[in-house]
């Protein structure tokens, strides 16, 4: 029978052998006994497996046919021996304390404990990615760093990164695992639901170095969007009722999302479909006149490009 450990970080990885080695030797410098590490390799092909062969000592590597990052974790969660869970992305670092920081806390109250980021870049062509970095909202606690209203902030955006949360497993487990038919924001759509089941805490040092680069999964695919929509979906709709601001907030961020598409596919002269989405931004916010205008241009293009073709 294999024996319990006292805490398991998962790893997915797709692709990252220039970045996992740096991540998984961050993992190593917790300096916490009986940890595990669980790398989940999902269908790489860019010899992440080779470049592991030194740690494989230290960390329980699974490999799996390309099925996304939601997967990826949910294996791990699965395949997991720990007491209390956390989770790290392939190209990002922790502070040597991170764990230490958060495991005491996270032994003595069933809550789910974040931290704060730094963000950073390789390369000096790469720094413009460090401008998303700009508007940031923090999570708002009180002196001891209880959050005071996690799902508000969680409905606002506030900034709650996957890989500063420490957590017991069987909590996790009661929250459910990650949403796979989510391409991104799965991690949000996680701690929506999580906001509505248990207390957050929040330590605003900066344990977690975030990596900004080239090959990271855009936000501003379509695909990405369309999965946003799906999440700030199931926001407004968990939030209703009890949480009406809340809910208002989640309903505003999924206007500006569906006009967000609008503004991509009229970017492809997919002008139907634009007029479409600006048209359900509108009724989900009828008093912005800016969206009928939208709406009606786009309604517009569409009649003219019908005519050209």
């Amino acid at each position: 029978m294999q024996s319990v450990k006292s805490i398991t970080v998962i790893i997915p990885t797709f692709n990252r052998r220039l970045f996992i080695t740096e991540a998984v030797g961050s993992v190593l410098d917790q300096d916490i006994d009986d940890l595990e590490i669980i790398v989940v390799d999902d269908g790489s092909t860019d010899g992440t497996r080779d470049a592991l062969m030194p740690y494989r000592e230290n960390i329980r590597y699974i490999y799996q046919g390309n099925q996304g990052v939601s997967a990826a974790r949910n294996r791990g969660i699965q395949e997991s021996r720990g007491e209390l869970l956390a989770f790290l992305d392939s190209d990002d670092l922790w502070a040597p304390e991170k764990l230490k920081t958060q495991i005491d806390k996270v032994r003595t109250e069933n809550v789910l404990c974040f931290e704060g980021v730094e963000w950073f870049v390789d390369r000096e062509e790469d720094r413009e990615f460090l401008d998303q970095c700009e508007d940031v909202m923090w999570p708002r606690c009180d002196a001891s760093g209880d959050v005071i209203d996690p799902v508000l902030d969680v409905a606002e955006g506030r900034y709650f990164h996957l890989g500063t949360l420490l957590c017991r497993k069987s909590t996790f487990l009661e929250i459910g695992l990650f949403d796979e038919s989510l391409c991104y924001g799965e991690d949000e759509d996680w701690f929506s639901r999580a906001s509505l089941k248990i207390p957050f805490c929040y330590f605003s040092e900066p344990l977690l170095r975030r990596r900004f680069h080239i090959n990271q999964i855009g936000h501003e695919r379509e695909e990405s969007i369309r999965s946003l929509i799906k999440v700030f979906g199931n926001i407004k709709a968990r939030t209703a009722g009890a949480y009406p601001k809340a809910h208002a907030v989640a309903n505003k961020r999924l206007a500006a999302k569906w006009s967000h598409l609008a503004n991509r596919l009229a970017d492809q002269d997919r002008f139907q479909e634009a007029a479409g989405a600006a048209w359900t931004a509108f009724s989900l916010e009828p008093l912005n006149m800016k969206r009928l205008v939208k709406t009606a241009l786009l309604s517009c293009a569409m009649f003219r490009s019908g005519q050209n073709s």
